[in-house]
């Protein structure tokens, strides 16, 4: 079983959180064999004096392969207060079942749960299912692309100033995704996934994501992850910026 701890969290700057959560680096850690694999972290920032400052967040992922099935497992969380005022509140949840009809031919069916205070979402429900295909499949090279309906449901909260204050809404929507890794050196590995989610029924409503990430293994149980994220989402609720980004430079340790 592995399991890996985000000891420190070097450098975090902005927040990609347009509505677009990636699963597939997670997916990608399965245990290769019958068995269960898992990761988690933890970061913890807390100031006194003049710059008084809380912050804590966590994840969990649990991966379990049976045959041909895979289940996946991810909870995250994260609070964050300064000098009396909330800075960030947040939840996410998602299960995913993945079943490998060849060698080439996948399908999954998944479901997710997300609160974010500071994007206005008291509620946020996903199911969908599809497909997909592993292109290449090498030692030191992997391409796998996706496709899948997507039924979501979502409940805005009550901000003052909002023309859309507690608005409730379905959508049908269709999401594509691409994710490869590739060993570039013997410790360092690239690892990239795109994810494009257009409305079926409105296809200019487009929520597009993007994360690009090197890990470079500097000993057998200790790793640094430089990761780059973009996201955007089309159309966001009133007072809510269509792009996101986030830079975030980790250190992990694996037992």
């Amino acid at each position: 079983m592995l399991f890996r701890v985000v000891l420190l969290v070097v450098l975090l700057c902005g927040s990609a959180s347009a509505q677009i959560v990636n699963v597939q680096g997670a997916l990608a850690k399965a245990p290769e064999n019958d068995g269960v694999s898992g990761e988690g972290s933890l970061k913890l920032s807390w100031r006194e004096g003049n710059s008084p400052f809380f912050d804590i967040g966590g994840s969990g992922v649990a991966l379990v392969r049976h045959g041909d099935f895979l289940e996946l497992g991810l909870v995250r969380g994260e609070y964050g207060r300064s000098r009396g005022l909330t800075l960030t509140e947040k939840t996410f949840e998602h299960l995913r079942e993945r079943y490998t009809i060849d060698c080439r031919w996948r399908w999954e069916v998944f479901g997710q749960h997300e609160f974010d205070r500071f994007r206005r979402l008291n509620l946020r429900v996903v199911m969908g299912t599809g497909p997909a295909l592993q292109i290449v499949n090498d030692e030191n090279f992997g391409l796998l692309a996706g496709v899948a309906y997507i039924f979501e449901i979502e409940h805005l909260d009550e901000r003052e100033g909002t023309f859309d204050r507690g608005n409730e809404t379905t959508a049908h929507r269709a999401s594509f995704y691409l994710t490869g890794h590739e060993d570039i050196a013997k410790n360092v590995a690239i690892v990239e996934t795109v994810y494009v989610q257009p409305r079926i029924d409105k296809p200019s409503d487009l929520r597009i994501f993007g994360e690009l990430s090197v890990q470079t293994k500097l000993s057998k149980h200790i790793a640094l992850k430089d990761s780059l994220v973009i996201a955007y989402d089309d159309t966001p609720p009133d007072q809510v910026e269509r792009f996101d980004s986030a830079v975030e430079v980790a250190l992990l340790v694996s037992f």
